[in-house]
């Protein structure tokens, strides 16, 4: 009964009052005991003894009332990370060197996923993405992913079960003016059905958005939506926007509304600045994007054109409902076709009525970036991968060498009856700290790294950048599992390792030796493990360096140095077609009057801004073989391009100007190995699809890669640029020395001939051959960088496990030098077993080698994956590197002065 009476009175005592009565209710207890033992004859010592051993002790009561009162794990978790604070404070560099590695391993990795979720996961910020379809169309050749305004309507207003279906045009650069603003700027703009917002459930900030009425009459209605970003930057947030004037090519829209926050526009790197409704086509001149037949007339507006086909659709519908939605579409695709198409000849009827349709998921929108950059950044998240193991390596090898120094106060610990679950717990919680830091620092790291990788690779120097790469959910998701993951690869090995020591050989000092002499020392493991690792970062380095330097030497086929590239716009001008010709030659009269010109000459496309056009190519009485592709890349120059772009002329003669029309055609090599193989292509007629007769070829030049350095020569053919109505895009000028001197004296002489010329670029062709290898080159770039720092990570493990263990064996060198051991013997003792770690760290790593560069192949260029020149360099960079690490503890081993170590022992 006493006994009873005494766990009720304990535990009474926990729940009444609170921190400061409990010393007074444990008293009180206490009291009661003495009383008893007291009226059963003990003395007044031996009745405070008795009532003590009975009640448990004061401290243990004390801490188990705390117990039941609170939390007990978050008590201990808060004790935990304070004493962990404290003990990082003991060691500021200690927690500098763990903290900084770690930061640079987190924010890489945090830089590389925001800009792989801005591309691949992340959704479009609209109602419900993943009911959003692309529509597209699928056939055995080669068919068009566009489609006309007629087929919109037909599609949209089909009882097809799709909740809704839009179309929208390509993103143009327009030239936009403020009705208020004296010089018109260039700007993203968008033509879209009336159908878009409502379908996407996208909102307007201010006003309205657009709506079917605005695209009932083709030309009727000049309204605008204006992106949330173009409205803050442009007019400052200005609640009087609402029927305010925009100039967009020269003609008049009101702004009826502006877009929410966060939406801009479905192509997730094209931020769209304003929205206006597609029957405004023919007035605002686009132009672009399109296909068309022989019997559409793309100089008319496109709006009633059946033949035209310049629409991407978007379609809603329940997932579940696709399938459904993708045949009753199909349905009436098909059937317009067969309708419109009931005039033509067979072949031609076959080759419209042998398409179908498909539902492409549309809820991360589009993206002109994602198939170019999709494995370049896969392949870097790798390497950055790897380079936060290392960066964890190098931080459980300090965690290890600080916890040698705790083995006393551990074992201290423990021998009073610390349990190892509760200092394992204790450790983490430190390690949890560093990360937590290092986790906060990579963050910031991460915003800046992202921001200046996107501009990197899109060659934007000033302005926001394209593609938005800041945080959200995804990211902060992604670096708190990163952190999670970091902290248990770094910190678990060690806390359970120095939570197990020998506790008889821990309390004696001179056991420090022996401990970390252990063939089974992890430290050393760890540091085998950094250098495997960091040869695959730099063997990757070196192959994506060595496929640089391939492509930066290519034989271009023109010459890009002291050729300037300037872009025009005639169409956004306002210039009929048939000005075009007269325009054409005073620019290149007034252009080459410029002093320090030799020659210029206009295109349709420019080169390496991968601007192609391309057709079925028909060559008389061939017949082509079942599922035989025959098509070829084609485009309209003037007089003289080749000779201005420096692209040799191989047979015949370049185009003069009796030449006009298609009647003539000049072809490269590659044309002529695949459609001319047994002879000379100079003389032969061939056919291109558009064009109303075949051409003759009257020149052949040199294969040049004219869309991308990458990108091999493709089958070409180029038409006389006069005679034909083309707007031009591109106007090259060579300059006899360096072109950038003659850029403003273009600039004048072009407004001079055509003041209302839009000229939205002026650059190098050398400029835009670099712009073309972006790509390549920032992959080379990230990987060096990568590559420099997994190398330092690791020189670092390894520098500091040798520090280590040379002061831990002062005094076995003291002993052996006392005994005649030579510096020279003791230095090459120790880089022996420097020597001995790389040697492990390598032939560890050897087949990670050539089992990754297998996923990169693709990546390269005319480099084999598995290139033992680049292996022997990767291999010889860490030996060497590792070799001067060790090279520092080994010079102060070999300096020890044997009668101070034994002293200190």
């Amino acid at each position: 009964m006493r006994a009873m009476r005494a766990f009720f009175l304990r535990l009474g005592g926990c729940f009444r009052g609170g921190e400061s009565d409990l010393g007074a209710e444990l008293e009180s207890h206490l009291e009661l005991h003495v009383a008893d033992n007291l009226r059963a004859g003990m003395t007044q010592d031996e009745a405070r003894r008795e009532a003590l051993l009975r009640l448990g002790g004061v401290a243990w009561v004390t801490e188990a009332c705390r117990e039941r009162r609170g939390l007990p794990f978050l008590d201990r978790l808060a004790q935990d990370l304070r004493y962990g604070l404290r003990q990082l404070r003991r060691s500021p560099a200690f927690t500098a060197a763990v903290v900084g590695s770690l930061a640079l391993g987190i924010g890489a990795n945090t830089a590389i996923f925001s800009i792989l979720n801005a591309l691949l996961l992340k959704s479009l910020p609209v109602a419900a993405p993943h009911e959003l379809f692309l529509v597209h169309q699928q056939a055995r050749g080669v068919t068009p992913q566009r489609f006309s305004y007629p087929m919109f309507l037909r599609l949209r207003d089909a009882a097809t079960g799709a909740e809704g279906v839009a179309g929208m045009s390509h993103i143009a650069r327009a030239q936009v003016r403020i009705e208020a603003a004296s010089e018109a700027e260039t700007a993203s703009v968008q033509l879209v059905s009336g159908e878009f917002f409502p379908l996407l459930g996208v909102p307007a900030a201010l006003g309205r958005t657009l709506a079917p009425g605005d695209n009932r009459t083709p030309g009727a209605n000049p309204v605008a939506v204006i992106g949330y970003g173009y409205w803050q930057s442009r007019f400052a947030g200005s609640p009087d926007v609402l029927g305010r004037r925009l100039m967009v090519n020269g003609v008049a829209f009101t702004i009826v509304g502006v877009a929410q926050r966060g939406f801009q526009g479905v192509w997730v790197d094209s931020p769209v600045a304003v929205w206006v409704p597609l029957a405004m086509q023919a007035d605002v001149r686009y132009s672009q994007n399109f296909s068309s037949h022989n019997t559409s007339e793309p100089e008319k507006p496109w709006v009633p054109q059946e033949f035209i086909d310049w629409l991407d659709l978007i379609v809603r519908a329940k997932p579940a409902a696709a399938p459904a939605t993708r045949e009753a579409l199909n349905g009436v695709f098909l059937g317009s076709l067969e309708i419109a198409t009931g005039s033509f000849g067979p072949e031609t009827r076959r080759y419209f009525l042998e398409r179908s349709l498909t539902l492409e998921p549309f809820g991360r929108g589009l993206s002109s970036l994602r198939d170019r950059f999709a494995s370049p950044l896969l392949a870097l998240m790798a390497m950055v991968a790897l380079v936060l193991l290392i960066a964890c390596a190098n931080a459980a090898n300090l965690l290890l060498a600080r916890a040698e120094g705790r083995r006393r106060e551990i074992a201290v610990r423990l021998s009073i009856g610390a349990s190892r679950a509760r200092l394992v717990q204790q450790f983490l919680a430190e390690g949890f700290l560093v990360v937590a830091a290092a986790a906060g620092i990579g963050l910031l790291l991460a915003g800046w790294i992202g921001d200046v990788l996107v501009r990197m690779a899109l060659g934007v120097t000033a302005g926001p950048t394209p593609l938005g790469t800041g945080l959200d959910w995804n990211v902060l998701a992604f670096t708190a599992a990163l952190s999670v993951v970091t902290a248990f690869l770094f910190g678990l090995a060690p806390a359970l390792r120095a939570t197990r020591p020998d506790l008889a050989s821990a309390m004696k000092s001179a056991s420090r030796t022996a401990a970390w002499r252990s063939a089974r020392n992890p430290g050393k493991f760890l540091v085998a493990a950094q250098v495997a690792l960091s040869l695959l970062v730099v063997f990757g380095a070196g192959l994506f360096a060595r496929s640089l330097r391939n492509l930066s030497h290519l034989p271009l086929g023109f010459e890009p140095e002291h050729v300037l590239s300037v872009r025009i716009d005639p169409r956004a001008g306002g210039f009929a077609g048939a000005q075009l010709d007269a325009l054409y030659h005073r620019l290149m009269e007034r252009v080459q009057a410029v002093p320090g010109v030799r020659s210029a000459a206009v295109s349709n496309c420019g080169l390496a801004v991968e601007c192609r056009s391309s057709s079925d190519v028909r060559l008389p009485g061939y017949v082509p073989q079942p599922l035989e592709q025959m098509r070829a890349q084609y485009s309209f120059v003037s007089p003289g391009y080749f000779a201005t772009v420096g692209t040799a002329l191989r047979d015949g003669r370049d185009f003069e100007g009796r030449d006009r029309g298609n009647r003539s055609a000049v072809v490269n090599e590659a044309f002529t190995r695949r459609y001319f193989p047994r002879g000379a292509a100079v003389g032969q007629r061939f056919g291109i699809k558009g064009m109303d007769r075949d051409s003759e070829i009257i020149g052949e030049i040199r294969d040049a890669r004219v869309n991308r350095v990458r990108e091999a020569a493709v089958p070409m053919v180029y038409y006389p640029l006069e005679g034909n109505v083309v707007y031009a895009e591109s106007l090259e000028v060579r300059a006899a020395g360096d072109p950038k001197t003659v850029s403003t004296d273009v600039r004048k002489a072009l407004s001079s001939v055509a003041s209302g010329l839009p000229v939205t670029r002026i650059a190098t062709l050398t400029e835009q051959v670099d712009r073309s290898l972006n790509q390549e080159r920032l992959t080379s770039r990230l990987t060096l960088a990568f590559g420099i720092l997994a190398l330092g990570l690791a020189c670092f493990g390894l520098y500091g496990v040798m520090s280590w263990t040379v002061a831990r064996r002062t005094s076995e060198i003291g002993v052996r030098m006392a005994l005649g051991a030579q510096p020279a013997a003791v230095l090459g003792a120790v880089l022996k077993e420097v020597l001995g770690l790389i040697a492990l760290g390598l032939a560890v790593g050897v087949p990670g080698v050539f089992f990754g560069a297998r996923a990169v192949t693709t990546l390269l260029y005319e480099v084999p994956p598995n290139d033992p020149a680049t292996f022997l360099g990767a291999a010889l960079v860490l030996v060497t590197s590792g070799i001067a690490a060790g090279f520092v503890p080994a010079w102060r081993a070999a300096r020890v002065d044997p009668v101070l170590a034994l002293r200190h022992e």
